[in-house]
């Protein structure tokens, strides 16, 4: 007879995963580590999961999959271009760098199961409309194209999570605010957005 899955045990199962994969690495961590954390039978871990690799692959994809959602729907509220720029600002970057142990894997040696590329060609795909529609970034990029666009997503996302991951790991006197306080300075004087109530 099959086991009856429980979703508070898959909920324990990825919430240790996930906090040992950021502490310890994913080659670091084995399966064990996740029985012993989480206080579940090894069988328990198997009924959910058939491997390592796919509790990081799911830890990633769930966990991207409701921030890029929220996301989505923040930019499809928006009532002008300005406003959903606004919205990725003051929600999407603080959610994403709020998340430690998220960016640690997204970063660490489980990069061959978190298919970053993917991710950040849908970013892609939501923000390069958004910028074509708005003339002073238009004007401002001229002749930018999806390629320089995923580039520069690349440089900037993968910057600001190394900046967070440095910033928590170490005491160099950067705060995740600095970081998007920086962040915002630089799109909303592009995009000709009020920062912090100021034009």
């Amino acid at each position: 007879m099959a086991r009856m899955r429980d979703e508070t045990k898959r909920a324990v199962i990825l919430g240790t995963a996930k906090m040992l994969f950021s502490q310890k690495g994913f080659f670091g961590t084995s399966i064990s580590d996740i029985v012993r954390e989480s206080g579940l039978p090894v069988g328990t871990i198997y009924t959910y999961f058939e491997s390592k690799e796919a509790i990081v692959r799911t830890i990633v994809e769930e966990g991207w999959a409701d921030l890029y959602g929220r996301l989505q729907a923040a930019l499809s509220q928006a009532r002008s271009p300005e406003e959903a720029f606004q919205a990725l600002l003051d929600r999407f970057v603080p959610e994403i760098l709020g998340d430690l142990d998220l960016i640690n894997i997204l970063l660490a040696e489980a990069i061959d199961y978190t298919r970053i590329e993917e991710k950040l060609e849908k970013l892609v795909d939501l923000l390069y409309p958004l910028l074509k529609s708005i003339p002073r970034v238009e004007q401002a990029l001229q002749g930018l194209s999806r390629r320089t666009l995923t580039s520069a997503l690349a440089i900037y996302f993968l910057g600001i999570l190394n900046a967070a991951k440095i910033s928590r790991s170490r005491n160099i006197g950067l705060k995740l605010s600095d970081i998007t306080g920086f962040l915002k300075l630089q799109l909303a004087g592009l995009m000709g957005v009020k920062v912090g109530g100021q034009p």
